[in-house]
């Protein structure tokens, strides 16, 4: 049997935002995967809003080799770590001339990276890490930051410039690439595909931070191209 496992986050989940509502996309980039590589089955462990520290914890990993079948064709793909990489936006706007650290602090998020991978390629699974598609800052800043703090003071924090979210989120996704090569495993580099469209914007939600239904396709099919 040929089978898929997913940990990831809302984007693997196939999470949208559309008419101001939170929703399923119809046909997500795994949906596709199923169907383009005849999956026997396909495990999507992947929940809105988790980061890898709340993955971990809950032992999502340990729970799903607990029942995997090891002679099976097994494959895994980890996409996660946008969640990671925010902020408490209400905290930082409370106090913008602190030092805040990320939700999970870096250096936490590359060695449970580390963890799972290993665990992964112990137990047989050919593994996958994809890295993270990029945040269009503004759009994050304008649509959903400012709306659960004050944007002013978040601003301040961010030194006025709101790249610095892009920038932030840059150096998890660096870890990711570092995980692979340590780790000798496949890297999908869905994020430099993304940048290198042109018409990169047409494919995320008003938030910034979710591939839209075409977003969602173009993940697909960038996967499939590196595969």
């Amino acid at each position: 049997m040929k089978n898929l496992v997913v940990f990831g986050d809302s984007i693997p989940k196939g999470i949208i935002y559309e008419d101001g509502r939170i929703k399923r996309a119809k046909s997500c980039a795994v949906d596709i995967l199923h169907k383009y590589y005849d999956f026997d089955c396909v495990v999507n462990n992947s929940v809105y809003g988790q980061t890898l520290a709340r993955l971990m914890a809950k032992r999502t990993v340990d729970d799903y080799l607990a029942t995997v079948d090891g002679s099976n064709q097994n494959y895994a793909a980890i996409c996660i770590g946008g969640n990671d990489a925010d902020y408490d936006w209400r905290t930082v706007a409370k106090s913008p001339a602190q030092n805040h650290t990320s939700v999970t602090a870096i250096e936490d998020y590359a060695a449970m990276l580390d963890c799972a991978v290993k665990k992964l390629k112990q137990t047989n699974h050919e593994v996958f890490l994809l890295t993270l598609p990029p945040v269009y800052s503004q759009l994050y800043f304008s649509n959903v930051i400012s709306k659960i703090a004050d944007g002013d003071s978040v601003l301040r924090f961010l030194d006025g410039d709101v790249s610095n979210i892009y920038r932030h989120q840059e150096l998890f996704n660096y870890e990711i690439i570092k995980c692979a090569f340590r780790n000798s495993v496949k890297l999908i580099d869905v994020r430099v595909a993304l940048l290198g469209d042109l018409e990169c914007s047409k494919k995320y939600c008003i938030d910034g931070v979710h591939p839209n239904e075409v977003g969602q396709k173009f993940m697909a099919n960038t996967i499939i191209s590196y595969v």
